[in-house]
């Protein structure tokens, strides 16, 4: 489903990606894990153009971009990507005069054209997905930030992706909301859907992820499956992030 050779990301003079070499395939949910700075999130916005590939190629979905393509040609390319790729941001980025309704109908009618009665029956449908179908009506300041969260998703599946990427999706809510947007995330991932979490919710990555892969540095350190990542890490600078993060060598939560 996802594939990149060779990808790399510069800032200026500033290397964040190092030759990643990197690949996901369907239904496969992948944790990335790391320390701040280690190229995760930058990963995740090259997948889907948020930011320009330095170096290397990547393939999503069938769909190829390569870093020696003209600019034309990959925006093009990255257009196809973003209609198959749903993305949910660690802010929620809903319009703030939109009711949720409104929010998540917006990509149908705009990109998919599709007729007004449509779009609501499906944006109802995925409201009431992510348990929010009493909610339709109501604001974003209205709602607490793991129902708007719930609503950035619903957004995200509108346009029935094949592949979902999460960036730090819990990270700027109050721990008592954090469960609510991870088990949305977790009936996605029993359904079948293919997602790249960015994320350090360590309990999420070890009971839904089929594979974390560690990074530090701008390139993939180590990865493997979450139980022998967890209690078992390859490398010192995993074992040292694991001891920092949960305790004992990951042992603990």
């Amino acid at each position: 489903m996802i594939r990149t050779t060779g990808l790399s990301k510069s800032f200026h003079n500033h290397e964040v990606l190092r030759s990643i070499d990197f690949q996901v395939d369907k239904t496969e949910i992948v944790v990335l894990l790391g320390p701040s700075g280690s190229g995760k999130s930058t990963l995740l916005r090259c997948l889907n153009g948020l930011e320009e590939l330095s170096g290397g190629s990547l393939t999503v979905n069938g769909v190829d971009v390569d870093s020696a393509m003209s600019h034309r040609e990959k925006n093009a390319r990255f257009r196809e990507i973003r209609r198959q790729t749903g993305m949910v941001f660690q802010q929620f980025n809903l319009y703030p005069h939109k009711t949720a309704l409104e929010n998540v109908i917006e990509s149908l009618l705009i990109v998919k054209r599709m007729p007004k009665a449509d779009a609501v029956a499906a944006g109802e449908r995925l409201l009431k997905r992510v348990g929010l179908a009493e909610k339709r009506d109501a604001y974003p300041s209205r709602l607490s930030g793991g129902q708007q969260q719930r609503v950035a998703i619903a957004r995200a599946l509108a346009m029935e992706p094949a592949v979902m990427l999460f960036d730090e999706p819990t990270s700027a809510l109050d721990p008592e909301l954090v469960g609510e947007v991870l088990d949305v995330m977790r009936e996605l991932a029993g359904e079948g859907m293919t997602m790249v979490v960015v994320t350090h919710e360590m309990k999420f990555a070890r009971q839904v992820a089929n594979r974390v892969v560690f990074m530090d540095g701008g390139v993939i350190v180590e990865q493997g499956e979450p139980a022998s990542f967890f209690q078992s890490p390859q490398t010192e600078r995993a074992r040292r992030f694991l001891n920092q993060i949960t305790g004992e060598r990951g042992d603990k939560e």
